[in-house]
């Protein structure tokens, strides 16, 4: 088959579009003929070596995957051969553990990251994926589009619903709105019932900030503080949930706007090496507010964002389409902050 493999950490010229051999499954894992995969943050990081932990080169990058299944392992009951389905992140969780038995896979200490470890990533013709982190797509969605389901939706709809529990009429700060996580942010919190903040820091993402739902669009300078601009348009109130998805860079300009009993949750950070952050004990116990952090998404909650997909409540954000072998070039795009929402990769027609 046809993989980008990187075999080293460095820049995007290390992944190489080439000959890999394909996967054979495990007992419990289907093998999927790509369809897409999306390209995100998480592989770029992976890739320069500033997300060591849980990696090991070389690798096949990719863990947002619709595809086929054309082969399955001997203990797979829940899947067949021609079914339609897309990956959950992860290649495996372990099951047993307390995390994976309370709801919170995500958490699993033994999980495997799908494009994280080995030549077993989406940016391939092939991959192998343990049917607990596979949900099969609903018929009534055939767009590609479907494979960024996971981690671009499902991210958020488990930092707004379950994390942070967002009840009708609150108000919602969205920051990097304009990427991946931060548009379906907005639409997520629109069809919940909120008023979204949006700020970004991108003029050319305004537009796509506003057609994705949001009340107030705070165009900002990089690096500003933008908390009193936040206070203005709340009537000095803030925001009962800050979805912070940039990190470190904007927490303290976000955590001044969080309202009286409100909820900071910490879903990105962009830094490698992110500065010290001081708290305001004082001042933070004082508004009753609780930070929290929502990491990537579960099996049911996949489930659950492909049923709102399906019933046209939320719709992904693909700006681009481009084959697996130009693969660097997705990556100098999300590394430069340019893209609007996401990108996807899809295997050479040339093989």
């Amino acid at each position: 088959m046809k993989a980008v493999v990187a075999q080293e950490t460095g820049p995007p010229s290390v992944m190489k579009w080439t000959d890999a051999e394909p996967p054979k499954p495990a007992p419990d894992e289907c093998v999927v003929r790509v369809e897409a995969c999306g390209a995100c943050m998480h592989e770029v990081l992976v890739r320069r070596g500033d997300r060591a932990q849980g990696t090991g080169f070389p690798i096949i990058p990719g863990h947002e995957v619709v595809g086929e299944v054309v082969e399955t392992g001997a203990g797979v009951v829940d899947f067949a051969v021609g079914d339609r389905v897309v990956s959950n992140q992860r290649q495996r969780v372990c099951g047993k553990c307390r995390e994976c038995r309370t709801g919170r896979e995500t958490r699993c200490p033994r999980k495997v990251f799908l494009g994280d470890i080995g030549l077993n990533g989406g940016y391939a013709e092939l991959v192998a994926v343990s049917d607990g982190s596979l949900v099969k797509v609903p018929a009534g969605i055939t767009s590609p589009d479907v494979a960024v389901a996971s981690c671009a939706i499902g991210t958020v709809l488990n930092a707004l619903r379950d994390v942070a529990r967002l009840e009708i009429g609150e108000t919602v700060l969205v920051t990097g709105a304009g990427g991946g996580i931060g548009l379906h942010a907005i639409q997520l919190a629109k069809a919940s019932g909120a008023r979204v903040v949006a700020q970004t820091t991108s003029p050319n993402k305004v537009e796509a900030v506003r057609e994705a739902g949001a009340d107030e669009i705070l165009l900002v300078e990089r690096g500003a503080d933008y908390s009193k601009d936040v206070m203005d348009v709340t009537d000095g109130r803030g925001c009962d949930i800050v979805l912070e998805n940039v990190g470190a860079a904007s927490f303290l300009s976000s955590i001044k706007t969080v309202a009286l009993h409100g909820r900071l949750v910490l879903v990105g950070e962009v830094q490698k090496t992110p500065p010290t952050v001081e708290a305001d004990l004082v001042g933070w116990r004082g508004r009753d507010l609780s930070i929290r952090s929502a990491a990537s998404t579960t099996r049911r909650q996949l489930e659950d964002v492909l049923t709102l997909m399906e019933r046209g409540v939320v719709t992904p954000v693909v700006t681009d389409t481009l084959p697996m072998s130009e693969a660097p070039r997705a990556h100098e795009i999300l590394e430069s902050g340019s893209a609007t929402g996401r990108i996807l990769l899809v295997p050479d027609t040339a093989g």
